[in-house]
């Protein structure tokens, strides 16, 4: 695992500042730094070395030294490809994927990303055609970001090492302000950046003559379909991957252990660790009691007394929250929106004294349907049956009048949406269009006309793959994939454990296992209020009955109870002082009335001013020290 950066020029590449470029990412690798520059383009990479730990820094050049590369990831299928290419006659001087990675390139080109089982983003120089190809894996596990400007193009793993070249403009960018105040985070490929974009997953860019082309190289339904019939074979099918991916994801030749939660995630693939373990699995868990938290150790403790593990338990009972999310908001380079990377950064650090690379279970509820939303939403067609007088007047009425029942004030306003599309993208609006109306000031209005941050919904939601549609909670699923778990999911795990150095892999976002989730019905995963009915029903001969019984919840960060007590005061002198009020973005008496509303315990608005407040201690870390315009 490692950082990478890379900078074409059509003249010599400006590189006075790659030192501090490549400094910014130390964190994701500290083990050895190495830098290649010629006329055309300077590589530069931080690596943390999880295999060859002696032989593998980089960068790594092909035999004649005609192409170079730099890579941050891990080929799980390395060893069969670098058979294959040891076939083809091509030599290799390390044992890292790294270099098959190369090698791979030079044989099959493009094709070769088809070949892949991993997660990656690497960049190629080859000297021969003065290019550089760049790519990303299939689901986004690993970022990549990209400045185009100064006539220069800069990629890099994380935004940090981009603008740390002052040269660099740090414009805020409008549409990026939209995105993150309706979802709570970046839409990629924009980010909160002007002149900053995001390579998507699945796809592949190359540069030449100064020029950038962009192509896609993998969907859903790009590979063969896989059918597995009744419920049972598909049931059988899933263990068979699933386990076959954790065992791809143990091999390194560091300690690897596990997160644990005690929910069904998790605790499957530790379950599956212990068969191909030499010894106890090392898992850890986290207690987050600050403030009226979320503690998983109790259940926790059970799955890993069940399977006898190594087993680490963190209980935070005290913490400097200012100070904590003045971390968060440096290692995430835009505001992020999800208060669950404050758990998730807390139990990284604390896994990183142990073990040089983690096992997660994200991606099982994108992929089976685990979320209540899926429930909720698969309840609007026979809402919408009653009469609309009852659904679109005198129930919201009523539920108006209630103080703080967030959830169902929600159901009732989103259930009537007959586009299922805009009804998905609701169920995640933080700033509704409304609320963006009233907090939004006409200058920066005008700036977003005619931009709606719901676009993604749609454009996913309706496509057709395989010369067929999904089914409502397949099309859901597949825009969550696309939107919810890439840009969400993918960069809290990604950058809460590169911050200490940590490798994270996630073995339900094997891209075999993504292709088979959805070739499986929908009524398979959820039927009534019965959510991952398919995945419980793979793994229940591995897990202790209370496991599959135990209810969906993920890390309830107390972000109600901190804006009402613990970080009342910070959040007021925040979000109202000068500073803050100069920008020129928002109504502040807007703000200060959802401040007053959900202090007074009257409604919740957490989330949005959590929103607001990282956003704003966003722009004070990053933009205003290099201020140049809004």
């Amino acid at each position: 695992m490692c950082g990478i950066l890379a900078i074409v020029s059509t003249d010599p590449p400006q590189i006075r500042y790659a030192e501090d470029q490549i400094r910014a990412m130390i964190h994701r690798g500290p083990d050895a730094q190495g830098t290649w520059s010629n006329e055309s383009v300077f590589l530069g990479s931080c690596r943390l070395s999880i295999i060859d730990l002696a032989g593998g820094n980089q960068p790594i050049f092909n035999e004649n030294r005609s192409r170079c590369i730099v890579y941050n990831g891990e080929l799980y299928n390395f060893h069969e490809l670098r058979d294959q290419l040891r076939a083809r006659h091509h030599r290799f001087a390390t044992e890292t994927d790294t270099e098959v990675v190369l090698h791979a390139f030079e044989e099959w080109g493009v094709e070769c990303l088809k070949r892949f089982n991993g997660m990656f983003a690497f960049a190629i120089w080859d000297d021969t055609k003065k290019s550089l190809f760049v790519a990303r894996d299939r689901i986004g596990e690993k970022p990549l970001y990209y400045y185009e400007g100064n006539d220069q193009i800069v990629f890099a793993s994380e935004i940090k090492s981009i603008v740390a070249d002052p040269t660099i403009p740090r414009n805020l960018n409008p549409r990026g302000l939209a995105n993150f105040l309706a979802f709570g985070h970046a839409v990629a490929p924009e980010t909160m950046y002007r002149d900053i974009l995001k390579l998507l997953p699945g796809h592949y860019l190359t540069v030449q003559n100064g020029r950038i082309d962009i192509h896609q190289y993998w969907d859903v339904g790009d590979e063969p379909p896989v059918s597995c019939g009744s419920e049972d074979e598909c049931a059988g099918a899933i263990l068979a991957l699933l386990d076959d991916s954790v065992k791809r994801r143990m091999i390194a030749d560091v300690p690897v252990g596990a997160f644990l939660s005690g929910g069904v995630d998790s605790s499957a693939i530790v379950a599956l660790m212990t068969r191909h373990a030499t010894g106890p699995v090392k898992t850890f868990s986290l207690g987050f009691t600050v403030g009226g938290g979320y503690n998983e150790l109790p259940d926790a403790r059970r799955v890993a007394a069940h399977f006898e593990t190594d087993h680490h338990e963190l209980l935070v009972d005290h913490l400097d929250l200012v100070e904590t999310l003045q971390k968060l908001v440096y290692q995430y380079d835009e505001p992020f929106g999800d208060a669950a990377n404050f758990p998730v950064y807390l139990l990284s650090e604390f896994a990183r004294r142990h073990v040089k690379v983690v096992l997660a279970g994200e991606g099982g509820d994108e992929l089976f349907g685990g979320y209540r939303r899926y429930v909720a939403d698969s309840k609007a067609e026979q809402y919408q049956r009653f009469p609309r007088l009852l659904t679109e007047r005198l129930i919201p009425a009523v539920v108006g009048t209630i103080p703080r029942i967030r959830r169902l004030k929600r159901i009732v306003r989103i259930l009537p949406m007959v586009d299922p599309a805009v009804r998905y993208a609701s169920w995640l609006e933080v700033f509704t269009r409304e609320m963006r109306e009233d907090l939004l000031l006409p200058a920066i209005k005008g700036q977003i006309a005619g931009y709606d941050p719901q676009w993604p919904y749609p454009h996913y939601y309706h496509r057709v793959w395989n010369g067929k549609t999904q089914d409502h909670l397949n099309r859901v699923m597949y825009v969550d994939l696309k939107t919810w778990l890439s840009d969400v999911f993918m960069e809290k795990v990604d950058k809460a454990t590169m911050a200490f150095s940590l490798e994270g892999r996630l073995p339900f976002l094997d891209h075999r296992m993504v292709e088979l989730a959805f070739q499986i019905p929908g009524q398979y995963k959820i039927r009534g209020t019965s959510t991952k009915r398919i995945l419980k029903r793979a793994v229940k001969g591995l897990l202790p009955p209370e496991v599959l019984r135990k209810p969906k919840h993920g890390f309830a960060v107390p972000t109600d109870q901190w804006f009402r007590g613990a970080l009342k005061d910070f959040l007021f002198e925040t979000l109202m002082d000068n500073r803050t009020r100069n920008r020129g973005l928002f109504d502040h008496n807007y703000v200060e009335r959802l401040y007053n509303l959900h202090k007074e315990g009257r409604e919740v608005h957490d989330t949005a001013l959590w929103l607001l407040l990282n956003l704003e201690l966003w722009m004070r870390q990053y933009l205003d020290p290099h201020r140049t315009s809004i």
